[in-house]
């Protein structure tokens, strides 16, 4: 299906990075100035105001916070653009030559192109704070496919929802703002033990933040923590399943309503 229509899914994934970058003043600087921003702010706020209150073992803080960062903005973004996908592409739906559910996919894409430069820039990061390229790098496209397909299930799903409930928006807001503080970005997991460690480990994001840091930092392999690779895998394609299916009850209703 993405093969067959690749040329209309490139244009309009260039379509979209245009609009969503080239048609400011400043343009593309503005997708690393806004993670810059908040990496800078919260960075100073955890050094500065609680005085590294917030330990994170024997890795310099800043590469240790950024490793955690980058792929929760790839998340953020992702959700956002792949949650409101059909109501910004409306214009789509009606044209019957067209797969409605290459949609979400297209928002998708474009986030991840922007992802793939700050990942870039994440590795010349690390390395200049002492750490260099080494086999457990390979794991990041691992960790990138993970994300990918994880929050493809959800866009299919919160997009097709949000066709007939507007307020799905609002939710998605509440849900990434939580989620954000729950996952251990700007605090370490292994603070956590005893039963509480559940509320981490059942959370599929942190397998991925964990993951760029382990790949990066700490020379961990996917496969050392095999319940929770069989959990985030399993999940992962529940929620894949789910919303297919989802998109697909609800799609012949699209047109209708928009």
């Amino acid at each position: 299906m993405i093969y067959q229509q690749r040329y209309v899914i490139k244009k309009l994934v260039v379509r979209d990075f245009q609009k969503k970058y080239l048609a400011t003043y400043l343009g593309l600087p503005w997708a690393f100035l806004q993670p810059a921003a908040i990496i800078l702010v919260l960075w100073f706020v955890i050094t500065i105001g609680l005085r590294g209150g917030l330990g994170h073992g024997d890795a310099p803080f800043l590469p240790w916070f950024i490793c955690g960062m980058i792929p929760w903005f790839f998340i953020q973004e992702s959700l956002n653009s792949t949650s409101g996908s059909l109501l910004s592409y409306s214009f789509l739906i009606k044209q019957m030559y067209f797969r409605v559910g290459m949609i979400p996919i297209i928002t998708l894409i474009t986030a991840l192109i922007i992802h793939v430069f700050m990942v870039l820039l994440l590795m010349l990061i690390v390395m200049l704070y002492g750490s260099y390229p080494t086999l457990y790098w390979l794991q990041l496209p691992y960790y990138m496919l993970g994300s990918v397909l994880l929050l493809m299930g959800v866009g299919w799903l919160t997009s097709s929802i949000m066709v007939f409930v507007r307020d799905m928006q609002q939710i998605i807001s509440i849900f990434i703002t939580l989620f954000f503080w729950l996952t251990p970005i700007i605090w370490p997991h292994t603070r956590i033990s005893g039963n509480m460690r559940y509320l981490v480990d059942l959370n599929p994001f942190f397998y991925i933040t964990n993951g760029y840091r382990e790949s990066l930092l700490m020379e961990g392999w996917f496969f050392e923590n095999v319940k929770l690779t069989i959990y985030f895998w399993g999940l992962t394609g529940l929620l894949f399943v789910a919303g297919a299916l989802v998109f697909q009850r609800l799609k012949p209703h699209f047109a209708d309503v928009l």
